[in-house]
């Protein structure tokens, strides 16, 4: 399979200790690439992260066991999708601080853009498993790719619903590709790779960790159109990835449970917080925005989804008033920019798309741009003139 040069150098820089999303995109604004950052001279990274991450770049860049982590990805069949690739998840890119790169084990379509989350606790009753077959089963059979994190219980009930009828799903690992986690999962993370992908944050060999999962949620809730919680206690990880979920400006769905029991009390918790509450299939997906083919598919019609889709964005013209106080050191790509975005906010690729520009290139701008006070962020990573 192979890494491009360029892939390379991504992977390379972002295996640099202390190089997070936030430095990493201020060296591509400064740098425009990856190679160009690793070419650059200490002096000119100092200007950019200081010294002493400028020191780290030059010296720890030279030592990264990239060959290490191409040999674990072509024996495992991994790609490596970057936060500047087309194919990289348009609605995870949206939301603040996205990974910066994702290690695909198996395929990511672009069908899968249209997706929903199922997850739950470990511990999950035989009423729980039930409900996140049924779930998994009846999304995937209409064509919307089941993501859950391939955990015990619930995880692993809505990947073999979404399976067993013949749809797609996508585990979000807190490890890396090639682990599986559970072991026992083995059998099932096989199925899953071929009807659909395994994906993870996290470089080749990378071990499970208390300290991934809550990196792991955010991935599930964040590339996702809802997420649909199935039995969870107050303490289960599923309600983190729920509440992620909300702060992403996503759908937060719940299925209700037998009163007085622990897993019910997640989320009958959400219901009573405002989430909504799920007895069918239908109850999703009247809710979350499906393309015309796939609402031809589950039979919804165009008067039922016109009352749940938003309002569509007022034309780039009205962002004029924005473009008069552009200030001198405003580069043309900031100024195009600035140029098409909606006073109501306007999402990362949509700005790409009327720029024709990456995704990367429109985060880097924005930053730049917001940091100059010229362009504000809302939840849900949409941005709009300040």
């Amino acid at each position: 399979m192979g890494l491009k040069v360029e892939q390379r150098d991504w992977l390379r820089l972002l295996m640099v200790p202390g190089v997070g999303t936030a430095y990493f995109i201020r060296l591509l604004a400064r740098f425009h690439t990856a190679t160009d950052v690793l070419r650059a001279s200490e002096g000119a990274l100092r200007e950019v992260v200081g010294p002493a991450l400028a020191q780290r770049i030059t010296q720890y860049t030279d030592t990264a066991d990239l060959e290490r982590q191409e040999h674990l990805m072509d024996e495992y069949g991994v790609s490596l999708i970057t936060l500047e690739d087309p194919g990289y998840p348009v609605r995870l890119a949206e939301i603040y601080d996205p990974p910066l790169a994702l290690f695909v084990r198996g395929e990511l379509h672009q069908e899968d853009e249209t997706c929903v989350a199922v997850v739950g606790t470990r511990r999950a009753t035989p009423y729980g498993i039930r409900m996140a077959e049924k779930f998994g089963r009846e999304l995937g059979s209409r064509g919307i790719t089941v993501v859950s994190g391939m955990a015990f219980g619930i995880d692993s009930a809505a990947h073999r619903g979404a399976i067993e009828a013949g749809g797609r799903t996508v585990a979000v690992l807190g490890c890396g590709a090639d682990v599986v986690y559970p072991p026992q999962n083995a059998d099932l993370m096989h199925e899953i790779v071929k009807h659909g992908c395994v994906i993870s944050q996290f470089v080749m060999g990378t071990k499970p960790s208390a300290g991934h999962f809550p990196y792991r949620n955010r991935i599930i809730s964040g590339m996702t159109l809802g997420t649909v919680v199935v039995e969870a206690p107050p303490d289960s990880g599923a309600l983190i990835t729920a509440r992620q979920a909300a702060e992403q400006g996503r759908e937060v769905f719940a299925v209700p449970g037998q009163v007085g029991i622990r897993n019910s009390e997640g989320p009958h918790a959400l219901i009573r917080d405002g989430a909504k509450l799920v007895e069918t299939v239908e109850d999703i997906l009247v809710e979350i925005e499906l393309p015309a083919a796939v609402r031809q598919r589950v039979n919804l019609g165009a008067p039922q989804m016109a009352a749940v889709s938003p309002a569509p964005a007022p034309p780039a013209a009205v962002a004029q008033p924005a473009a008069k106080r552009e200030p001198a050191s405003v580069s043309s790509l900031e100024q195009d920019i600035l140029s098409v975005l909606s006073p109501n906010g306007s999402f990362v690729d949509e700005i790409a798309s009327a720029c024709r520009i990456s995704i990367s290139e429109a985060l880097s701008s924005l930053t730049l741009l917001e940091l100059k006070g010229l362009v504000r962020q809302f939840s849900g990573k949409r941005f709009a003139p300040a």
